[in-house]
């Protein structure tokens, strides 16, 4: 029987588990602090690439096997900073069931009056609050926070034991750089979605078809297309886009790397307009 649940997936494996070579390399190979920047810093600039692949394998399961999958959990934590289940309850339940509504988004880019927060407010204040999230959604899915705690604690026990048997690199490696991609995670997010209508799903996205970042971002560049079929694997979000595009304003749909580029919104009316959307949605 095949491994994987979708061929599409064995690249994407290949690139965590090369990364993850090159952490383990560094960490007992380099002595040099300039030399084991250096890599730390090749690998933060690539940061986006699995970061994506670990959003994308809590949608849908790289592997047929239970075990696989978590221990590529544990790997992708050595390489992103975020344990397995935590993807699932804070984004998967948390956002993306409660996008549309701030009050519930555990990662809302609206305050509590329905004010924009800017971008620094939102990635340092949700960053801050990701795992209190975390254990507040797992409250109502007892099991899923039971698997939380469990698989923190063996991800956490790895780490540890990789900074028992050489300290000043794996800190430099792979601790310090992980508060740094939640921050860039968490930055994502913003721009997919600051600012827009949430009184539908069309709306509350903004999309790239741009080829290099959907390279990068294994194709959530399809951003409405996956919010509104979180359960579609990831390959096949282009022709999904395809499907709904006309439905989707223009202005939300550009071709460039950068998201803010598909923003055309006359930027200086919106917290006066979703401060009302907010309050007249009861949200």
């Amino acid at each position: 029987m095949a491994l994987y649940r979708h061929r599409r997936d064995i690249l994407p494996s290949l690139i965590v588990l090369s990364v993850f070579i090159i952490q383990l390399w560094a960490i007992f190979t380099l002595e040099s602090t300039m030399a084991l920047l250096t890599v730390a810093g090749g690998l933060l600039l690539f940061s986006a690439c699995p970061g994506s692949i670990s959003h994308n394998h809590h949608h849908t399961m790289t592997f047929r096997y239970r075990w696989m999958n978590r221990l590529y959990e544990v790997i992708l934590f050595l390489e992103t900073g975020v344990p397995p289940y935590a993807w699932t309850l804070h984004h998967n339940i948390g956002h993306h069931q409660h996008y549309l509504n701030p009050t519930s988004d555990p990662a809302a880019w609206q305050d509590g009056q329905g004010r924009i927060m800017n971008r620094v407010k939102y990635d340092l204040y949700n960053a801050l609050r990701v795992y209190p999230e975390v254990i507040r959604i797992g409250r109502s899915r007892p099991r899923l926070l039971q698997q939380f705690y469990l698989w923190t604690a063996v991800s956490l026990t790895v780490l540890g034991a990789l900074i028992w048997l050489a300290p000043k690199q794996t800190l430099m490696i792979m601790v310090l750089p992980m508060p740094i991609m939640l921050v860039g995670l968490l930055d994502n997010t913003y721009q997919q979605h600051q600012g827009l209508d949430i009184r539908q799903e069309h709306t509350a996205s903004r999309n790239t078809t741009n080829r290099l970042y959907n390279m990068i971002s294994w194709n959530l560049g399809y951003h409405t297309a996956h919010h509104m079929h979180p359960g579609v694997h990831w390959s096949k979000l282009p022709e999904l886009h395809q499907e709904i595009r006309h439905q989707i304003p223009k202005h939300l749909i550009c071709d460039s790397v950068l998201l803010s580029a598909c923003d055309r919104a006359d930027r200086r009316s919106r917290p006066r307009i979703y401060s009302t959307l907010h309050a007249d949605s009861g949200h």
